[in-house]
């Protein structure tokens, strides 16, 4: 299946060549998206899901629209692995849109102690969740969180918690993990329930 890993590398070691590709592009400081798609490769779905994810989890998710524009490519990045796309297409705006190096530096520097542990916790394990049609679900899944984001960002951490599903799922599929994946499940059942609550609270408050 397309985005599943296909190598004999841990987690770590590929996350970890996530995290390094990410600093080389980031060094011009203001790297456009083109050049991430380019250098993690258009083929690699679980990677490309998984940095917009890791920005908009991080504390340094702080731009406004930031959570909509990644949530959007979140969004078409896994519609494509829906459809069974072999590699990624995004519009050419997107591709063209600046990325803020200080907070990719922040995004990483967060997550530098997570990929240390990563190894520890991650391993092939319920791998029929991520075959086909087993994966369907949590593909949709992925679209679903992308499409919320831009509703999600009106309330604080909301989008933030979505992204962290996703995060999850993309790093199940990179590590061959059906754990990882149910547990990015979970986060996306709770930042749901989070959302509804929060803006009922909000909607109560101004039509109660």
């Amino acid at each position: 299946m397309t985005g599943q890993r296909n190598s004999n590398q841990s987690s770590t070691e590929e996350v970890g060549k996530i995290v390094s590709t990410l600093r080389e592009v980031d060094k011009k400081k203001s790297p456009c998206v083109r050049e991430f798609v380019e250098r993690l490769g258009a083929a690699s779905f679980g990677a490309l899901l998984l940095v917009p994810s890791m920005i908009i989890a991080s504390p340094a998710s702080g731009i406004p629209g930031l959570p909509s524009v990644g949530g959007l490519i979140i969004a078409l990045i896994a519609i494509q692995m829906v459809i069974g796309r072999d590699h990624v297409w995004l519009p050419e705006w997107m591709m063209q849109r600046k990325v803020d190096g200080d907070r990719i530096d922040r995004a990483l520097d967060f997550i530098r102690k997570p990929v240390r542990w990563i190894d520890h916790v991650t391993r092939p394990r319920l791998t029929w969740l991520l075959r086909w049609p087993m994966v369907l679900p949590l593909q949709l899944l992925c679209v679903f969180c992308g499409l919320a984001m831009p509703f999600m960002e009106v309330l604080p951490l909301t989008a933030s918690i979505a992204a962290l599903a996703v995060f999850l799922v993309a790093l199940a599929i990179i590590a061959n993990d059906g754990l990882l994946a149910l547990a990015g499940v979970a986060v996306a059942v709770a930042g749901a329930t989070t959302f509804v609550t929060l803006a009922g609270s909000v909607l109560s408050g101004l039509f109660g």
